[in-house]
């Protein structure tokens, strides 16, 4: 069994069932097809394909994907009908030792579902680094390249419990689980959104998807905080710098195939409409799970409700 095989095409699947994602990317690359004319395309990681598709139909020259072939081989089959081929090429093998085709030195454009879930989970983000570092021209642009991390408190939320074993024992113990990426309701929510952190491709350095930053979390009403939920924005920022949202992962919004992470609070805090809850919460790259993520989360005493004081949403994308 090829786990890393297999979830990719599940993945791949997801996105291509994605219709909010999947249109927010047509529309976006028909409104820039000027960009895409007879420009060199990579595609890192190939997930559904397409981008590539997208890429090839709005008049790029070369489209380069690495990473998923099974869903490279789609986009192949599908071109095979028409008389764009020859424009689309797949390399296969890790993007770190890959050479580009055609003894091409340089790429135009990066295309990439490159996000996961709360941005960082089973995320192409430290790939398309790799790439923009290495073949993108000056000036060029990564689409997507925006993502708004934010973190809301919720009352409450189903809480599985697994079998885990006992470390040092041949035992095993039922655990409520830490974590879970899942969807939340509207309603669910008992404080507002802060802005954890904003990624930017185009000028994020490889050690961004590692931080430990405060947050500050106003309560709409009175009752208990039994968990956050850490949600996106995606965005694109044209060429003159306007920036463009394309969807959202937060609770209200319509289903996308990135689901949000919900951190458990073993135990719930007690708040009052208003109140500000300040806390800290961490992330950074899990060194035992490929293109996985850990996380930290504390609170510290509740305050009462300055009316003055930023509670930090950040900007709309």
């Amino acid at each position: 069994m090829n786990l890393e095989k297999d979830l990719q095409q599940e993945m791949a699947e997801s996105m291509l069932n994605d219709v909010i994602s999947s249109n927010a990317y047509d529309r976006l690359i028909k409104d820039y097809k000027k960009l895409f004319k007879d420009k060199i395309v990579l595609d890192v990681g190939c997930r559904s394909g397409l981008l590539s598709l997208m890429s090839v139909e709005v008049g790029a020259v070369k489209v380069i994907a690495v990473g998923n072939m099974q869903s490279a081989g789609l986009v192949r089959k599908t071109l095979a009908q028409g008389d764009k081929e020859d424009i689309f090429e797949a390399v296969k093998g890790a993007i770190q030792e890959i050479r580009l085709p055609c003894g091409l030195k340089y790429v135009d454009i990066i295309v990439s579902e490159w996000l996961g879930h709360s941005v960082f989970v089973d995320s192409l983000f430290r790939e398309v680094i790799f790439a923009r570092e290495k073949w993108l021209v000056k000036g060029g642009i990564i689409i997507p390249n925006m993502a708004n991390l934010y973190v809301s408190g919720i009352s409450e939320h189903r809480r599985p419990i697994v079998q885990v074993n006992l470390a040092g024992k041949h035992s095993k113990v039922w655990e409520k689980v830490c974590l879970l990426e899942d969807h939340v309701t509207k309603e669910q929510l008992i404080t507002d959104k802060f802005l954890i952190k904003t990624v930017d491709l185009c000028t994020a350095s490889l050690d961004d998807d590692a931080f430990r930053l405060p947050i500050k979390l106003k309560a709409l009403k009175d009752g208990s905080l039994g968990a956050v939920v850490l949600h996106a924005e995606v965005a694109f920022s044209g060429v003159k710098g306007r920036v463009r949202r394309l969807f959202s992962t937060s609770p209200g919004q319509p289903r996308t195939y990135l689901r949000q992470t919900i951190l458990f609070v073993d135990d719930s805090v007690e708040v009052a409409e208003h109140q500000l809850l300040r806390g800290v919460l961490g992330i950074c790259p899990n060194p035992k799970e490929h293109r996985g993520v850990q996380y930290s989360l504390s609170f510290r005493e509740e305050e009462p409700f300055d009316p003055t004081e930023d509670p930090g949403e950040g900007p709309n994308v």
